[in-house]
């Protein structure tokens, strides 16, 4: 079974689905591309974008977690948030990656092995920051930082396509400390002064996308979390217990948040 497969999402965007229940982006322009996140790192990704660009490519990655930085020691220049320097030293070990694949939900895939799963980046990353831009021929993409789910995390927007890739910033089950939250709502705050140059939200788990009031949505809970007036459903995620900042039905409303105590949090 091949590892990874693609799908046409915008007219200058395909989503790569990659092993392990996650995806990349790869944004293709005139006179060159980018590939947003590496996966885990389980197979020849490199080889597999090589067949899929018509041009020059680099790599951006929206944070130093494991299941998205994993494969970035494929490829010569990567840029990533400095301040997720450390955390993707850390979290991207060959034993951090072998353990959460053991231990996902579908364990090793079939038809691979613990041999396809490539060594950790040893080189070092380009520095990415807020409002860096990335020209691409005829689409670009643009960096907002978004911290909380990790110090450095990222979002891109395609503005010719109109849409904003939110990673793990904003989603369904956005993992938090509690001591991130309110740098976490002014991330959001943040990512809300650009809401009227997309229209899309597309994500790296799950279906791959969201009804664009996540935003809005997640950023008011974040509020009433901070405050003590969420409901605060008891929940335990990856064997950390924490909180649901909204039950896991929520008619008429998008996103939802869990978190939990630093101390216990294991992302």
């Amino acid at each position: 079974m091949p590892l990874f497969s693609n799908e046409q999402v915008t007219p200058h965007l395909k989503r790569i689905l990659l092993p392990c229940g996650v995806c990349a982006y790869l944004a293709q322009g005139e006179q060159r591309a980018v590939l947003i996140d590496t996966g885990f790192g389980l197979g020849d990704l490199k080889s597999y974008v090589d067949s899929l660009v018509t041009t020059p490519y680099m790599v951006l990655l929206s944070h130093g977690h494991l299941d998205h930085a994993g494969g970035a020691g494929q490829f010569d220049m990567v840029w990533l948030n400095k301040a997720d320097w450390p955390l993707a030293r850390r979290h991207c070990t060959v034993e951090n990656r072998l353990h959460d694949i053991y231990n996902g939900p579908d364990g090793m895939p079939a038809g691979a092995t613990e041999q396809d799963l490539l060594p950790a980046r040893e080189s070092d990353y380009l520095p990415l920051s807020d409002g860096d831009g990335f020209p691409l021929g005829g689409v670009t993409v643009e960096a907002v930082s978004v911290p909380g789910h990790t110090a450095g995390m990222t979002v891109f927007l395609l503005p010719e396509d109109r849409v904003a890739l939110f990673g793990d910033a904003c989603g369904e089950h956005t993992l938090l400390t509690k001591e991130a939250l309110p740098e976490y709502r002014r991330g959001l705050a943040h990512l809300a002064t650009h809401a009227d140059r997309f229209d899309t939200v597309l994500r790296n788990h799950g279906d791959y996308c969201s009804a664009k009031q996540i935003l809005a949505d997640n950023l008011a809970l974040t509020g009433e979390i901070m405050v003590g007036t969420d409901s605060a459903v008891p929940y335990t995620m990856m064997g950390v217990q924490g909180h649901l900042g909204r039950p896991e039905v929520h008619p008429g409303k998008a996103g939802n948040i869990f978190y939990a105590n630093a101390a216990d949090a294991v992302w």
